[in-house]
């Protein structure tokens, strides 16, 4: 910029002389401070947006086409949702309105307490208590297939979860001291049990909840299960490749109806917790925890946390959004858990959040629509 005033200088000095050399001065202070302010206008704007904290998600109850009891959810995108529950309750929407009802033929004595969505087709749905049924269609809910079934009335199976290659796991409370743990690699068409060598040796009273299907999550090649009711709460990882099953010892308090019921993860490092004690929903000192080392360690949230039991949390892909929601009510974060904040008193069982859209289901058919604000 020195060597071009020198020039115009150079070019004018005997034809203008210092009206010449004052005017051009002028002229080009005058364009680089104007465009400075439209930087910095723009960055301004910019930042505007993305500190943007005056997010206000909102829950809208929708008219109810089943009594039953809506623990299973699944969003498949921002348009397709599935959702189950007892008496062999399937609903779907396809966009993101009305509900239909697809439920299973002769399954009327399964609780559904948990379900897989791929897409508007294509679903698995498993059920809670005596023994396990895992059923899929591929049609929309027109036809079932019962794909994995065992008899056994000791099984109890808590929840399930697809990584986008289609490679499952499900899981259950233990059988002679080991966790129950099945896996496919064709998005659910076949099930195979884990070796027992892999499927970890819990701790007396140790088991899982099945409040929401929601204790499990699969990511690429790795998976996280959580487990409670013993002397610690757990989170329990592994990549594919290396088969063991790692603990790794959380700080929410762990009893009997207490512990962790619900994770969620949008990267391999960051994820949360939530839980409580399900006999005293009321209760928040011990509900909600953090991760930036994919569960390695964690951090219990005890100021601004969720404001009592949570049985299911979601999040958006990135980890922008969470949702909690139990009995007494929801919250949400906005800054990946370290801070939430009230968003209803109304009590759901289960949500799950998209880009754009999110659900809430419960007690006797409950279901109500995210409304991001």
């Amino acid at each position: 910029m020195v060597e071009e005033f020198k020039l115009e200088l150079s070019k004018n000095s005997n034809v203008y002389g210092a009206s010449a050399i004052y005017y051009h001065l002028m002229k080009r202070l005058t364009y680089f401070i104007l465009t400075g302010l439209i930087l910095s206008s723009c960055s301004n704007k910019q930042e505007g947006t993305a500190l943007k904290e005056d997010i206000s998600p909102l829950w809208k109850p929708i008219e109810r086409i089943s009594k039953s009891h809506l623990r299973g959810l699944h969003m498949a995108n921002d348009s397709v949702a599935w959702a189950s529950g007892t008496n062999g309750t399937v609903l779907i929407t396809s966009h993101g309105n009305s509900w239909k009802d697809v439920s299973i033929k002769d399954a009327e004595s399964l609780d559904f307490r948990d379900i897989h969505a791929f897409d508007d087709k294509n679903a698995l749905v498993m059920n809670s208590g005596n023994g396990l049924s895992i059923y899929r269609t591929s049609d929309g809910g027109s036809n079932w297939t019962l794909v994995f079934h065992e008899a056994d009335s000791n099984l109890f199976f808590d929840g399930m979860d697809f990584a986008e290659g289609g490679i499952g796991y499900a899981y259950g409370d233990p059988i002679d001291g080991r966790m129950a743990l099945i896996e496919s690699i064709d998005f659910g068409k076949h099930w195979n049990w884990i070796n027992e060598k892999f499927r970890p040796v819990l701790d007396s009273a140790e088991a899982s909840y099945a409040a929401s299907g929601s204790g499990i999550k699969v990511m690429d090649d790795q998976l996280w299960i959580a487990t409670s009711g013993g002397k610690k709460s757990h989170v329990y990882n592994r990549l594919r490749e290396f088969s063991q099953l790692i603990p790794n010892e959380t700080p929410l308090f762990s009893e009997a109806g207490a512990g962790i019921f619900s994770l969620a993860f949008w990267n391999m490092n960051e994820g949360v917790i939530v839980g409580g004690s399900y006999i005293d929903s009321t209760d928040a000192s011990s509900n909600c925890a953090i991760t930036n080392d994919g569960g390695k360690t964690w951090e219990l949230i005890t100021e601004n946390n969720p404001r009592g039991y949570r049985s299911c949390v979601a999040s958006k892909a990135d980890g922008s959004l969470l949702l909690a929601v139990g009995r007494t009510g929801s919250d949400y974060s906005i800054n990946k858990g370290k801070t939430w904040v009230a968003n209803g008193d109304e009590g759901y069982y289960s949500c799950a959040i998209k880009n754009r859209s999110g659900w809430a289901v419960g007690r006797n058919g409950k279901m109500a629509k995210l409304i991001l604000q």
